[in-house]
């Protein structure tokens, strides 16, 4: 369960929860490719960074 950042100022942030599952769950698969593939170990998991994010405005939604 994500607890930090909140879900509930995210999902203001992008416009709605289900805007906010889908961009933040094909960033953590992003980031989790670029983990493999550049050998890395996270000290936290995918989906926390890219919550962490879309909190921190470096990522935003299409307005479509």
């Amino acid at each position: 369960m994500l607890i930090e950042p909140p879900i509930e100022v995210m999902s203001q942030m992008v416009g709605n929860k289900y805007k906010l599952s889908t961009l933040v769950s094909k960033r953590a698969k992003q980031i989790q490719k670029r983990n493999i593939r550049e050998e890395l170990n996270p000290k936290e998991k995918e989906i926390t960074e890219a919550a962490r994010e879309v909190f921190e405005g470096k990522l935003v939604a299409d307005e479509e």
